[in-house]
Formats: structure tokens, sequence, C-alpha cells
């Protein structure tokens, strides 16, 4: 017979039971070890001949940056961020590398058509240490650290020499598009790469995914743009839309990425072409006053917006380190010999209305008085208020901008005034993702992740032993002064008529004379000698520039 006293029963039992379990359900998770946060996405955007004044976050009135801006209000920005050289192989070798490029066969310049890989076989980059961390790696965009191209029959004797090593354009005629190129960033690292061999102006102009080229150069040019080379294109190949070829393939591999790898964190390198010359913008022209120039640059911006747009369709902005940087310093604005050009063979596809307004500057002395090139610049600082520009040893030549963003881990609206260069980034990754370095391993990174997340304001390192990527100098940081050794007069592209020359042994007080007017080189000689010892010593050995003395 069923009664109250046995249903109440039941009852009492049957929440005595649930209770007992979820107790011991609750112990068991307990005794579980907590599941493990999985390591960020990390992503580089690094722009090509950008300067550190082009972006309004960073002081500039005649361009608009606002997407790069928004990451700037929400992360971090550095003001005293670097690469180890103002010319872009050379740099491009030391993100990822973490060593300082003079200790390669390149101190000045930059790489050939078909040069051979300039990182050395095993060398340990970004790329692969991430991916000996669990890391999915992509590679998309610029190169420009050399391949191994397969030649044809009829190539010379001396390939070295007379194709690798050669800035003739009729090399391109010895080498055999059709077979695998090697060497490359599938061999650096990277699970995926897809990408130009070299600046949107050097031979071959063709697109090449992972080890083969995609369609081989088979089309006459139309027009020769601004330091274009008149040589046969691919079919697929568009100056005007190189950027937007390329976002468009990041965009693929994010996508694809949390499609397929969701479990494993991203890293993804994108070097764009941007804002290299030729600059010639589609959607963006005539949006800024600072020339094509100007609009090249809100096209970048637009590069950045594409990025962040998918990172948050895809749900992993939250859990992304994002970098925004440049390879090196920019150039002043249009060259102004290009801009008569187009005028005069385009109308006005590339010449608008205000540029007649006017004037160009940083001209070369030419002979007999007739002075040549120079740039219109609309009054627009590239560099800001530090002189120099790419390839330049002054400061504006390799001081870049340098934003960070990752939410909940980077404090909103945070400025950092730490001297870091790009070489430093390998061990910032490593440290982040636990990883300990080789003693052979990123000679010159040091890491600064304790300034990106706020924890240290510790400043790292004590010393940046760079060059200048035109005339091959030593360029030395050191608190708050830079010594720039005499250098060959090669890359000039800037010219101050009064000098300083890239020939003069310098030395300035960065913080009381950022535009470096006042040379103290032969009123401090032991100054000067303290910065000689710096360079012997990083010259002996790598890992000593977090140390005084």
């Amino acid at each position: 017979m069923i009664t109250v006293a046995s249903i109440l029963r039941r009852s009492v039992l049957a929440v005595a039971g649930v209770a007992i379990f979820t107790l011991a359900t609750a112990w068991v998770v307990s005794k579980e070890k907590p599941k493990k946060k999985q390591l960020p996405n990390i992503v580089i955007i690094m722009a090509d001949d950008l300067g550190y004044g082009d972006f309004s976050c960073q002081g500039a009135t005649k361009v608009s940056t606002p997407a790069i801006d928004a990451l700037a209000e929400s992360g971090m920005r550095f003001t005293d961020a670097h690469t180890a050289s103002s010319l872009c192989s050379p740099s491009r070798y030391s993100i990822l590398t973490g060593r300082y490029s003079w200790r390669t066969r390149l101190r000045t310049g930059v790489l050939t058509w078909f040069a051979q890989p300039l990182i050395e076989q095993g060398r340990t980059t970004i790329a692969s240490m991430l991916k000996r961390n669990g890391y999915r790696t992509a590679c998309i965009g610029k190169w420009h650290l050399g391949f191994e191209w397969a030649l044809k029959p009829n190539a010379p004797a001396d390939p070295v020499k007379d194709v690798f090593d050669s800035w003739e354009r009729t090399t391109q005629d010895y080498i055999d598009f059709s077979k695998p190129v090697k060497q490359g960033p599938v061999e650096r690292g990277f699970d995926y790469y897809y990408g130009i061999s070299a600046s949107n102006n050097m031979i071959p102009f063709v697109y090449i995914e992972n080890d083969h080229v995609v369609e081989p150069p088979t089309v006459q040019k139309e027009y020769v743009y601004d330091t274009d080379q008149p040589c046969l294109r691919a079919p697929n190949w568009n100056l005007e839309t190189i950027d937007q070829e390329l976002t468009k393939k990041a965009v693929s591999v994010i996508d694809d990425h949390f499609k397929q790898y969701r479990d494993k964190p991203l890293f993804l390198y994108f070097p764009t072409s941007a804002i290299h010359r030729p600059a010639l913008p589609t959607f963006t022209k005539g949006k800024s006053r600072a020339g094509l120039r100007g609009d090249k640059i809100e096209e970048f911006d637009w590069v950045v917006d594409q990025i962040v747009k998918t990172l948050k369709k895809n749900n992993a902005f939250d859990n992304t380190l994002l970098i925004v940087t440049s390879d090196n310093g920019g150039v002043p604005g249009d060259a102004f010999d290009a801009i008569q050009k187009y005028h005069k063979d385009l109308g006005d596809k590339y010449y608008l209305d205000y540029f007649s307004d006017y004037k160009p500057e940083y001209i070369k002395p030419g002979k007999n008085g007739k002075d040549t090139g120079g740039w219109l610049t609309y009054g627009h600082k590239a560099s800001g208020e530090f002189r120099g520009f790419k390839a330049d040893a002054w400061e504006g030549g390799h001081r870049v901008p340098l934003i960070m963003h990752w939410p909940g881990e980077i404090k909103a609206g945070a400025v950092n005034n730490n001297t870091v260069c790009n070489t430093d980034l390998l061990a910032t990754f490593a440290e982040l993702v636990g990883d300990k370095l080789a003693p052979n391993e990123g000679e010159d990174s040091y890491s600064y992740l304790g300034n990106i997340l706020g924890t240290s304001s510790k400043q790292v390192r004590r010393s940046m032993t760079i060059v200048s990527g035109g005339g091959g100098a030593y360029v030395v940081n050191h608190g708050d002064w830079t010594y720039i050794e005499s250098g060959k007069a090669a890359w000039g592209q800037t010219f101050y008529k009064g000098g300083p020359f890239p020939k003069d042994f310098q030395l300035y007080n960065i913080k009381t004379d950022p535009g470096e007017k006042h040379n103290l080189y032969n009123k401090m000689p032991d100054k000067v000698a303290e910065f000689k010892a710096i360079i012997e010593r990083v010259e002996h050995k790598g890992k000593t520039e977090d140390k005084e003395g």
C-alpha cells in the first residue's frame, strides 16, 4: 500500500542520491588537471617601406588609417621600434631569424632578381620555432629572401655570377619556370606559402604557391611604371591589384585554418607589397592628401581591416596577438620625375588636381648646377620628426611603427617607449610559447614579452647594433644616443645639400636632437669609444646586448 510516508521516504532518498552523485562528480572533476589554455594565434602584417609617421595614430594628418588606429587605441603602440637594416632583404632576414643581417653575406643593398637563399638551411626561424610548438604556419606576400631557381640548358657556365648574383634583366631568359622553386618559405618553416618573390617592381612578375610558379611570365607589359621593369609578366599579374590578391589569399588561409585546424594555433606572416614603388592605388585613389603613396597607405589600412574582420568572423580575434609594422623606413613621397611622366603619358589617371601645388624636395645635386629628381611630399612627413628615409643610416631609415593588439592580455591604449628591434620577435615568441632557444638560435634576439603583457617595464636590450641598408654603416643605439659609422654613398635617394653625408662619422643625442642636426662626434671622443667597444663585442659574440659593458 502506497502511503504519504513511503512517498516522502523515496523522495528524500532520491534527493540524497542526487546530492551524493553531484558531490562525487565535483570531486572527480576537481582531481582532473585544469584544461590548458590554447596558445594565441600570431599574425604579423608587415608593410613594405612604411615610415614612422605614416599612420594617423603616429601623427599623420594627410592620411587616414582608422583600422590601424583602432588597434593602437585598444592595444599597444611602441615609439622606439627599429628594423635591423633600413632595406628590405636584410630586414626580412632579421625579423624571421632573430639575427642581425650583417652576420650574412648581405651587408648592403638587397637580393638580386634570382638570388640564392639568404636564410641558411637549418637556420631556426620564427616559423620553424612555432611549428615545433604546435602551430600551423603560413606566409602570404613578399618574400625577397631568395630561392633556388631551376635553370634552362642554355644557362651560362657560371650561373652564380651570371644569373643568381646578376642585376641583368636578361637573366630571366635562363630560368625554367616549369620546374619547382626550392629553398623558399616552405623549407624555412612555413606549411603554406603564396606570394611574390621580391618587390612589386622586380622580376619575375609571377605568383609562387608553395614551391611552384602559378603562371609563368608570357605577356608583354603594357606600360612601364616608376622603377618598374620592361619584362614579361604572368597573365594573372596586375601591379594595381597585387595587395588585393594577396589579401584575398590571406583571408582564405585564415578561414581554412579555423575550418580544418581549430585545435591548433595559427601563425600568419603577411608581408604586403604595399606601399613599395610604384604605388598605384585603385579604390583608395584620391582619398588621402598625400599623393599616390598616401592613397596606398590607406589601402594598407584596408588590408589590416580585412584581416581583423576575418579573425572576428572566425571567433579568433580575442585570442590573437596581432602585430602591424614595417620592414624599414619609408620614402618621402611620390618620386617627382615619375609623377611628371605619368601626367605626360597617362593624363590624369595618376595625376590628381592638387599635385601641381607642390614642388619637389630632397633633390639630388646634379652636375653643372642642374639638380635632378626629388620627391613630392605634399606636406606629409613620412618619418615624423626624424631625419632620413629608407636605406639611410639616420633614424627615419629604421625607426618604424609597431602596434600590438591582444584583447585581455595587452592593456588598451598603452604606449611603450623602450627600444626594441625586429630581431627580438623570435625570442619574444619563444618565451610566449615556452620554448627555450639554443645558444645558436636568434643570437641577436631579446624577449620583451614582459613589456607587451605589462608585467615588466624593464628595458631589455641595452644597445642595438644595426646597419644602414644603403651604405652598410654600423648604426648603434644606446640609451639616448645613436652612433653612425662612415658608410658608402650608395642607394642615395634622399639628399641633404648641407649634410650630413653617408661618409661622415656621426654621434647624436636622439632625445634632445631627434632630427639629428647636431653632430657631436668630434666633441665627445669618450662616448664614441663606448660605441666602438659595443660594436667589437657584438661582432665577436651575440646575446650580449642585454648587458652593460
